[in-house]
């Protein structure tokens, strides 16, 4: 009986000990899930705060871009290249020639004259429910197969008036574009324009009306210099006033952004007395 007693003890005094050092694991263990699980919420939290910080800052662009609110424009953002690309690509002359020597960047076309400002703060196309600030863009020089090119920038999210282009009523081609992609998506459905809509431009504190004549699609990827240059031919200076706007097309598949959707408007007094019979070009 003592013997039993005394075992009885010793596996008392045991049963204890072993269970601290099981708590004791478990309690480790549980503090290492803590430590991981707060780590990744807090991981989770940090993505949650960045990608709503993105969203939120493009909301506020795309609202900011919106030609109906008092907000300031966003400013043209250069496209990375794995964004969508510029409208048009042209040969930069040699820099010693005597436009150049003036002041003036010089490609193909147009001829731009770095003084020139763009005075445009709205368009509005009714027809696809365009409704959007204007900012002045400008161009970069790139090297391409050995040659300098100018590359027209984009806005991201609003208009962008091409520097140099001409302003309304200045009789000259008043040169726009917009990406077709991306948040702003400003010129996504223009390749719907058709010959008759009307594009409203705000000028200098003026409104001009204008009516589209005419749409072209214009294949600009894979092609040669020669039809790069003729291509630009659509923003060069014109011998009569008139708008032309500019977007990449198609905005998905396996031809994405390989074509310029190119829409010409005149005034609406020379368009009045302009053919009736539109003209929608591909080449």
């Amino acid at each position: 009986m003592k013997r039993f007693w005394g075992e009885h003890t010793i596996g008392a005094q045991i049963l204890p000990r072993i269970s601290r050092r099981q708590t004791a694991e478990l309690s480790q263990r549980a503090k290492v899930l803590w430590t991981l699980g707060n780590f990744f919420m807090l991981i989770g939290v940090v993505l949650l705060l960045y990608v709503g910080g993105i969203y939120s800052q493009a909301e506020y662009e795309r609202y900011a871009a919106r030609g109906d609110t008092d907000v300031p424009a966003p400013p043209a953002i250069v496209p990375q290249e794995d964004q969508e690309p510029a409208p048009f690509v042209a040969p930069v002359l040699n820099s010693a020639s005597a436009d150049s020597a003036e002041g003036r960047v010089v490609s193909a076309v147009p001829v731009v004259n770095a003084e020139h400002t763009s005075t445009v703060t709205r368009v509005r196309i009714p027809s696809i429910n365009v409704d959007s600030k204007v900012v002045e863009v400008g161009w970069d020089v790139e090297k391409q197969g050995g040659q300098d090119v100018a590359i027209w920038q984009v806005a991201e999210y609003a208009v962008g008036q091409h520097r140099g282009s001409a302003n309304p009523g200045e009789g000259n081609n008043i040169v726009m574009a917009g990406h077709v992609g991306g948040y702003g998506k400003v010129f996504k459905d223009l390749y719907y324009v058709k010959p008759g809509d009307q594009i409203i431009i705000n000028s200098a504190g003026q409104e001009y009306l204008y009516t589209v004549q005419d749409r072209l699609l214009v294949t600009e990827e894979g092609v040669s210099p020669e039809q790069h240059a003729a291509n630009a031919q659509l923003i060069a200076p014109t011998k009569q006033e008139m708008v032309t706007m500019v977007t990449c097309w198609p905005p998905k598949g396996p031809d994405r952004f390989t074509q310029r959707v190119v829409v010409r408007a005149l005034p609406f007094s020379s368009a009045s007395q302009a053919s009736e019979q539109s003209s929608w070009t591909v080449r």
